[in-house]
């Protein structure tokens, strides 16, 4: 639940999960795929002219687009160079690269790596007045939580920590895509489900404590293990403790889902990287449009590397439904059941495509059913006018941004 809106133009799926606290979007929530072509039909807009069909493509041949792909190109190769061990696995650059060109940064604020050099030594701070051993790893996740869940003085600067919050206003970027990363969290103290557990597990680098992601359906939260090896999740948008059996229920999981490792699992730094490189294609996909060669090359490396990404295969046929369509266009539209006869290669492509929207199944995709999506829109209504109603009573707290 965090992370841009689901990209299709054609179809916009119920984005959000359920009723829980914080819940929104999945950490990068690729769409499904377009009804038209799974029900047999496509775009019967235009011939042979520009396409101007329901997929929106990414301009090209200007100095500012120019400028735009290099940014992009330049945070692709960072993650493919760490995940072909030519550059050190390290979670925290990979984020800072890949978050580069949507923050656009001008040098007003400080790097991602700095701020979570600051955060780390809050927690360090934090546990050893506590009477810790910031060594420890468990008392390091008892740190880390503590920055979602409680109200404590942050040692290091003698102020008020006050709890991670969610981010009720534009949670999924759709009007600002900044919104969803770990940078405008740190400065402001205010995130979702992408943004939150990414902070957690770039603490948990730095202070050397192990920690996982996992994913739901339309979310994503943390994996960590205990003194006796048992893990256990925490759920950074609420700051609690959330059951296996919990999350299952409440978020609408399907046994294939569970069966194929897509959901509940397990997803470590590797992984994590890969995904990041979903993430990729997606957001450009959302605030530039399609663009076949480079959003194809993040998402094959991405599938490579964690081919149960449910997100990533999401997304690749998100591409090749849209780079389809546009190919039909072009070809003047002839009928999908007649394509055999006039062009067999396009007709190898629907295959292709048919084939992809099955594998996507197979892993456990569902759309999320209509009053679980009623049901989680109302409760983040209602969460909303709470907090700003407790906001209203009380005298206006010191701010909190990280410096």
């Amino acid at each position: 639940m965090g992370s841009p809106a689901p990209f299709t133009p054609a179809r916009r799926p119920a984005p959000p999960l359920d009723g829980r606290a914080g819940a929104t979007q999945p950490m990068a929530p690729a769409a499904h795929f377009a009804d038209e072509f799974r029900n047999g039909r496509h775009s019967t807009k235009g011939t042979t002219g520009a396409y101007s069909g329901p997929f929106r493509f990414a301009s090209t041949g200007t100095p500012a687009t120019a400028a735009r792909d290099q940014a992009f190109e330049a945070a692709r190769t960072t993650l493919v160079r760490m995940l072909d061990g030519r550059e050190p696995l390290h979670l925290g650059n990979a984020i800072e690269a890949m978050e580069r060109p949507f923050l656009e940064t001008t040098g007003t604020h400080a790097s991602l790596g700095e701020l979570l050099d600051q955060v780390a030594k809050v927690v360090r701070a934090h546990i050893a007045s506590s009477g810790g051993d910031a060594n420890d790893p468990l008392m390091v996740h008892w740190g880390i939580q503590a920055l979602y869940r409680d109200t404590f003085v942050d040692p290091t600067t003698g102020r008020t920590w006050s709890p991670l919050r969610y981010d009720f206003d534009d949670p999924n970027g759709e009007e600002d895509i900044r919104k969803v990363t770990v940078g405008k969290l740190l400065l402001t103290g205010e995130g979702q489900c992408r943004s939150m557990p990414l902070l957690y597990l770039a603490l948990a680098e730095r202070l050397h404590a192990e920690a996982y992601l996992a994913f739901a359906p339309n979310h994503s939260f943390v994996k960590f293990r205990d003194g006796t090896g048992t893990f256990h999740n925490f759920e950074t948008t609420n700051g609690r403790l959330a059951s296996d059996a919990w999350l299952a229920g409440s978020g609408h999981v399907r046994a294939e889902g569970i069966k194929s490792r897509v959901y509940l699992d397990t997803v470590g730094t590797r992984r994590v990287v890969a995904h990041l490189l979903v993430e990729l294609a997606t957001y450009y996909a959302q605030r530039h449009g399609y663009a076949e060669p480079f959003m194809e090359q993040c998402l094959q490396r991405a599938l490579k590397e964690y081919p149960q990404d449910i997100h990533g295969w999401m997304e690749l046929s998100n591409l090749r439904t849209a780079t389809f369509d546009r190919a039909l266009w072009q070809a003047g539209q002839p009928a999908l059941n007649d394509l055999e006869r006039v062009r067999p290669d396009l007709a190898e492509r629907l295959a292709d495509l048919k084939a992809l929207y099955g594998q996507v199944d197979r892993l456990g995709y569902a759309p999320m059913p209509p009053e679980l999506y009623a049901r989680w829109r109302s409760s983040v209504d209602a969460a909303k006018e709470e907090r700003l109603r407790k906001a209203l009573a009380q005298p206006l707290p010191p701010a909190r941004i990280v410096r």
